[in-house]
């Protein structure tokens, strides 16, 4: 199987579904709800399990109820947490999330910042076939990153604002969200932001724009990756698939082309059902659903 190391936060989620987003206060009744682990690295790294890698998790948690309930959710997808830190003067970190019927999302989350001191732990680490790390803890990142660099591995930084220089410098490969683009190069045009990175950085760059898909630059070319179109129910979480999907295609070998379609039909696919986890799909699930999209663009 393919190893994965995935780095960054972990969470636990308190999901509701209704009609439309709060606006006032008042009290609401939720079509659907249910609770369940989150966070970047968490979803990401459950993602990536769940399409066939073997996933390493490395992560700062509090030794708190809400932490045993977070290493228990990743444990259950066979997620290898013994990475996963525990400490006593930590607060693990939690979410409160709302959905509405066209499947956007509002989050309220709650974290202490992520802790410096077991930093040393990366160096325990086995060599993986890929690394992947989320900004929400830059010097892990970083230190995930160079590890990438050091062993000649793809080492994947899934970009959400704010993010560091030197994480974008340092991975071989950076996915960006819409926002985190536009925060990290201050241009609101998706292309003349990444133009502006491609003229100081040598690494392969992209950013991610939900149902218009994935833009990057072949040659200083500008190019689309469209995502298939579905009825979108719920679009949490749909980017860490994506970058646990992305991450897993190349270290399986595939270009970076291959690997964003990849991770297109992925996110796709989770998109279509309620939950962050609930909603990822399967290796099998993936490829069935590749075969349709390629039989419905034949008919066109």
């Amino acid at each position: 199987m393919t190893k994965i190391l995935v780095t960054g936060l972990a969470t636990l989620d308190l999901i509701f579904r209704l009609e439309n987003l709060p606006t006032i206060g008042e009290k609401y009744r939720a079509i659907e709800g249910l609770l369940s682990g989150g966070g970047n690295a968490g979803n990401a790294a459950v993602a990536t399990a769940r399409l066939g890698g073997k996933v390493n998790i490395f992560s700062t948690l509090g030794k708190d109820d809400v932490g045993d309930l977070i290493l228990k959710g990743l444990q259950k997808e066979g997620i290898d947490t013994r990475y996963a830190i525990q400490l006593k003067n930590h607060k693990s970190s939690f979410s409160s999330i709302v959905i509405d019927k066209f499947g956007e999302r509002q989050i309220i989350n709650c974290r202490n910042t992520l802790s410096l001191e077991n930093l040393n732990v990366l160096q325990n680490i086995p060599i993986q076939d890929g690394y992947l790390a989320d900004s929400r803890w830059d010097e892990a990142a970083v230190s995930t990153l160079k590890m990438a660099n050091q062993y000649s591995k793809p080492g994947v930084l899934d970009a959400e604002a704010p993010v560091s220089y030197e994480a974008v410098s340092t991975a071989s490969h950076v996915a960006f969200s819409r926002q985190g683009l536009r925060d990290f190069t201050q241009h609101d045009d998706l292309l003349m932001g990444l133009r502006s990175l491609s003229s100081r950085l040598d690494n392969w760059l992209c950013v991610t724009d939900g149902p218009s898909g994935v833009y990057y630059l072949d040659q200083g070319q500008p190019r689309n990756v469209q995502a298939p179109k579905v009825l979108a129910v719920d679009t949490l979480g749909a980017g860490d698939v994506w970058h646990g999907a992305f991450v897993l295609g190349l270290a399986e070998g595939k270009n970076e082309l291959d690997s964003v379609h990849f991770a297109n039909l992925a996110a796709a696919l989770k998109c279509t059902r309620f939950g962050a986890r609930a909603g990822m799909p399967t290796r099998l699930e993936v490829s069935d659903f590749d075969l349709s999209f390629i039989k419905k663009s034949e008919k066109k």
